[in-house]
This record gives C-alpha cells, sequence and structure tokens, in this order.
C-alpha cells in the first residue's frame, strides 16, 4: 500500500523535447564565431563603445546561422549517424527530434540570423548568406572532395572574421586574413588526422574522403600549415608599430596554443573532433586567455603612447 505521504515527483522544469533542440544547437560550438571580434581587437576598435553593439549583434546572428547549419547537416546525414557509435546518439538520428522539427528550427533560426545581419549592414548581410551558401555546398558536394574540404571549413571562418569587418564598417586586414585561413586549415586537417585514426581503429563504416587521405600525407599538410601560421604571425608581431617590437611576447602564447593542439591530437587517439576538445581543455583556455589579455594591454599601453 503506498504512502499517502509520499510527495508527487515534480514535473522537470525542461521538457525532453525542448533540451533535444537545444543540444542540436550545439551552442557550445558558438565559442567559433569568437572570430567575428577580431577586428575589433585588431583595429583597436574596442575602445569605442560604439563598436560593440553593432559586433554583439553580428555575433549573434552567426551563432543562430551556425546552429541552423548544424541542424541541417544533422538532418542530411541522420542516417549515417545512426550506425556510428557516439553520433547515433544525436537528437535526431535518436528520433528525439523529427526531421520535420529540425527543419523547422533550421528556418527560423536562418531567418532570425539573416535578420540581425541585415540589421547591422548590407555587408554583413552578404557575409552571412556567404556563410550559408559555402556551408551548404560542403553539406552537399566539397566534404566529399580530397583537400577542397579543408578549404570549405576554413572559408565559414574567413567569413566570420569579414562579418566582423564590415559590422566596424572597416576592411579586413590581409595579415588577418591570410592567418585566419593558415590557423583554420591546420585546425581541419587535424580532424581529419583524427577521424582517420578513429575510423582506422573501428569497425565502422569509412567516411568517403577519409578513403583519399593518408596519415603521411595529413602529418606532412599539418607539419606546413603549422609552420607557416607561426612564420606568418611572427613577421606579423614584428610589423607592429610598437616599442622594440614588443608585441613579439604574444609569440609564445601562439606556439604553445598550436602545439597543445598537436599533442592532443596524438594523446587522444580515440577523439574524432579535437576542435571540441580545444574548448574544454582547461591548458588552452588559460592560454588564450593570457594571449587576450596581454593583446589587449599592449593595445591599450599603445594608444597611450606607452610602447
Amino acid at each position: 500500500m503506498s504512502n499517502p505521504l509520499t510527495p508527487l515527483p515534480e514535473k522537470p522544469v525542461q521538457t525532453p523535447m525542448l533540451l533535444a533542440l537545444w543540444r542540436l544547437m550545439r551552442p557550445r560550438q558558438w565559442l567559433k564565431n569568437v572570430l567575428v571580434f577580431a577586428p575589433l581587437v585588431f583595429t583597436e576598435s574596442f575602445l569605442r563603445p560604439s563598436s560593440w553593439p553593432p559586433t554583439l549583434l553580428a555575433f549573434l546572428g552567426f551563432c543562430l546561422l551556425s546552429s541552423a547549419v548544424y541542424a541541417v547537416n544533422d538532418l542530411h546525414d541522420a542516417a549515417e549517424d545512426r550506425l556510428h557509435p557516439k553520433k547515433c546518439h544525436r537528437p535526431i538520428a535518436s528520433g528525439r527530434v523529427s526531421p520535420r522539427q529540425a527543419g523547422a528550427l533550421a528556418a527560423v533560426l536562418g531567418i532570425l540570423g539573416l535578420g540581425l545581419a541585415a540589421l547591422v549592414g548590407p555587408l554583413v548581410l552578404v557575409a552571412a548568406l556567404g556563410f550559408l551558401v559555402v556551408n551548404a555546398l560542403y553539406t552537399l558536394v566539397l566534404r566529399s572532395r580530397v583537400l577542397v574540404d579543408a578549404f570549405g571549413i576554413s572559408a565559414g571562418y574567413l567569413l566570420r572574421a569579414a562579418a566582423g569587418a564590415a559590422a566596424l564598417k572597416v576592411s579586413m586586414s590581409p595579415w588577418l586574413f591570410v592567418l585566419v585561413l593558415l590557423l583554420t586549415l591546420f585546425l581541419a586537417l587535424g580532424k581529419r588526422r583524427s577521424e582517420l585514426r578513429t575510423q582506422q581503429d573501428s569497425v565502422g563504416r569509412r567516411r568517403g574522403v577519409l578513403e583519399r587521405y593518408s596519415a603521411a600525407l595529413l602529418d606532412q599538410l599539418l607539419a606546413i600549415t603549422v609552420s607557416s601560421t607561426i612564420a606568418l604571425y611572427a613577421v606579423y608581431s614584428f610589423d607592429q608599430p610598437l616599442h622594440a617590437h614588443s608585441f613579439m611576447l604574444t609569440i609564445p602564447f601562439v606556439v604553445y596554443g598550436l602545439f597543445r593542439y598537436l599533442y592532443l591530437l596524438g594523446a587522444n587517439e580515440r577523439v574524432e573532433n579535437p576542435d571540441e576538445m580545444l574548448v574544454t581543455d582547461v591548458p588552452t583556455l588559460i592560454n588564450i586567455g593570457l594571449w587576450g589579455v596581454v593583446v589587449i594591454s599592449m593595445l591599450l599601453l599603445n594608444r597611450q603612447g606607452v610602447l
């Protein structure tokens, strides 16, 4: 006989459906959109309060657009994800979110994201539309083409940085363009290297593009891109009009961050998404924070004529 004094279980505040939709949006991946803030920092526009609202709106718009892209990608890959030991737990592949619900969510997020981009300015809207087009091409065509897939990923990041510049109504620095290109190619190739190792060790199906890559090729490309990124950043730091080339003090943080990524690739052999490790790896987060503090401090001191 049940105890009449036993309290009834509380109804959960958040329904499983809302939680599944939230996970489908992948809010942890919004950290990739911080590239929108890069022009704000390197043009020293962060010192002007009027520069923050358009940049923040552009950032929020790209967060919504990237979530729309993730929803469409999961919808497109649902059948393949069901065969994957980890991706089968994704909201659509697991059946917690229906294809119709995912499509509706993607449409709403896309419209809201484009609306925010248009509110900031026409060039930001162009960058946002380009972001959607590039991701659509990546999902349908580019990701199955060897090497082109890495450039497709890099293009999405470049458009984020371009949107940040457009929000401030400034031209994108050639230094920033090449640095973002090299850095994101390095991250994309590292992701492919990790996927190749993981799928070689598993019994699951191998993605078509991975059959055209080899470990030796990816290791060579990683060595080239990491060396080029360090060299270009070093030259960029020496080119800054600061006393005694003091901006070079930021180089160790960049070198450590790149080396840490290579370490994570080798130390976590079963991880397919090393870019996700970067947002949870404490040493990496501390390193990025210190780099940001040093960069902003130097720019502020330079503005005051100290450096």
